[in-house]
């Protein structure tokens, strides 16, 4: 079937008001947070902590879409200092528990807060801290749209990401997808800025493509090594303005 001029206009119409949507939902959030912070003071406070700990790193876990925006976080932190690692939270429950380690943060991505397997394992990580033999000291952070969720209940903070609606009356994840993904990107930058981590050294640890070779050109920066001065994981003292 032929596409009409008028197909092309309801098309771009339909786009942009989509991105509108997208913008919008960012920009409310943005104001929220401006307004009340608790729960993400919280949850940077560990973040931070764990970023600036020697051999602790970020390990980002869901299933569905929000694995996959997952693992694009992880790259990201990776590319810019601070360690980070995807873990998809099934293969977690069948073997790849491993890749968690003492010190470690556990950042869990599901919207709904409801993500049998994502809550499974919050279950299972909690068991690692408190058995009294072998137990291990990890972070467990929740991502979605409220805290009051089963996801939630086990977590010791939350970043809340929640919208009015999706883009289509189905329901896939669109606009809230837009918004985990760009407060995870936000998050990242703040670590990165935190670790005076510069041009040279993205160089360093991305030399390959285009974004290397401009980073290589930046010679007027001196090289700066990631932050990381501690070596044991410390016991993270949450202080009362960080509460939820």
């Amino acid at each position: 079937m032929p596409v009409s001029t008028d197909d092309l206009d309801i098309a771009t119409t339909s786009i942009t008001n989509s991105l509108d949507a997208v913008s919008k939902a960012i920009q409310q959030h943005a104001n929220a947070l401006r307004q009340n912070s608790a729960d993400l003071r919280r949850a940077l406070r560990i973040l931070c902590t764990v970023a600036d700990t020697r051999g602790s790193k970020i390990v980002i876990t869901g299933v569905g879409k929000s694995f996959h925006i997952g693992k694009k976080l992880a790259a990201t932190l990776t590319s810019i200092g601070t360690r980070a690692v995807s873990l998809h939270a099934t293969e977690a429950l069948h073997g790849d528990l491993g890749i968690i380690g003492h010190g470690d943060c556990v950042l869990a991505l599901s919207y709904s807060g409801e993500t049998d397997e994502v809550v499974t394992l919050a279950s299972v990580i909690h068991n690692m801290r408190t058995h009294t033999e072998n137990s291990m000291h990890v972070w467990l952070i929740g991502m979605g749209k409220s805290h009051t969720s089963e996801l939630g209940a086990w977590c010791d903070a939350w970043i809340a990401c929640p919208v009015d609606a999706e883009l289509s009356h189905v329901g896939a994840p669109t606009v809230s997808s837009s918004l985990m993904l760009a407060i995870g990107d936000a998050v990242a930058v703040m670590l990165m800025e935190r670790q005076q981590f510069g041009p040279q050294d993205f160089a360093r640890y991305h030399p390959g493509g285009a974004l290397g070779g401009l980073s290589r050109k930046a010679g007027d920066v001196q090289p700066v090594c990631p932050v990381q001065q501690t070596c044991s994981p410390p016991m993270l003292e949450l202080n009362s303005d960080d509460t939820r």
